[in-house]
């Protein structure tokens, strides 16, 4: 773990009190550095951070909503009073849970431009609040966690997997315009994973048993699995890679 090299780095993790976002936030702050457990929720987020605790990190828990820029600004004020300096961003924060399959033509309005607002715009929306810390470190990295359902393009969850296709082309978008300011950008797309978000989302035995049948490795995802791609992108070691996405799906989808 320690070739990685992120002691002493500081960054946030967006949607990091549970599911994968807390097992971001527990990887990155078992390798080194201090973690900003960001969640809409501030209760798993103070659980994050002291289950970090408990494994000899460091981290801090706050509430933040991706959604708006103003949901941001405890968060964007918590780095201005540590340094003004951010290592990396992982924009983890995303709408699935709760979400039904549903045909496209049945998908109400106002629960598409949920999804879109907080899966999509949402990156934005922290990307921009923390650029200028992001510039101040130098070495800024930027991990979007999209999905691999964008490449599948598994039908009745068109909002979420139109959500999820956007991040891959806004991560190579802020790739080109970043690279000047030395921040990479970079994307890591899980497969199913078996989460309490997605195991609420996907109920039937068989569903479960096609997800783990179509990969190369027979077994379920689980949420530890995305976490050293998104510390690997994280690191030094991937100084010279960027707008690149790494899919972390048990070779299940293979481009």
């Amino acid at each position: 773990m320690g070739d990685l090299k992120l002691a002493g780095r500081v960054g946030v993790v967006t949607g990091g009190g549970r599911g994968i976002g807390a097992a971001i936030s527990q990887y990155l702050a078992d390798v080194g550095a201090h973690v900003v457990v960001a969640d809409i929720d501030e209760s798993t987020a103070a659980q994050t951070v002291r289950t970090i605790g408990q494994r000899g990190g460091t981290a801090t828990a706050i509430r933040a909503d991706v959604a708006s820029v103003a949901g941001l600004d405890a968060l964007v004020a918590l780095i201005g009073a540590r340094s003004g300096s951010l290592d990396f961003l992982v924009n983890n924060a995303a709408i699935y849970a709760g979400l039904k399959h549903t045909p496209l033509e049945d998908i109400e309005e106002q629960e598409w431009e949920r999804v879109q607002r907080v899966n999509v715009a949402g990156v934005w929306n922290a990307t921009k609040c923390l650029l200028p810390a992001l510039t101040s470190s130098g070495r800024g990295r930027i991990v979007n966690i999209a999905s691999a359902i964008a490449f599948r393009g598994s039908p009745m969850m068109l909002h979420y997997v139109a959500s999820k296709a956007a991040v891959l082309g806004m991560t190579k978008a802020m790739a080109r315009e970043l690279g000047g300011r030395q921040i990479t950008v970079n994307s890591v797309a899980p497969g199913f994973t078996w989460t309490d978000a997605s195991l609420g989302t996907v109920t039937d035995e068989a569903a479960l048993e096609a997800q783990v049948a179509r990969r190369s490795l027979k077994r379920p995802q689980q949420a530890e699995d995305v976490t050293g791609a998104v510390a690997f992108l994280c690191s030094d070691l991937a100084a010279y890679i960027t707008g690149q996405t790494l899919v972390v799906d048990g070779g299940s989808y293979m481009h």
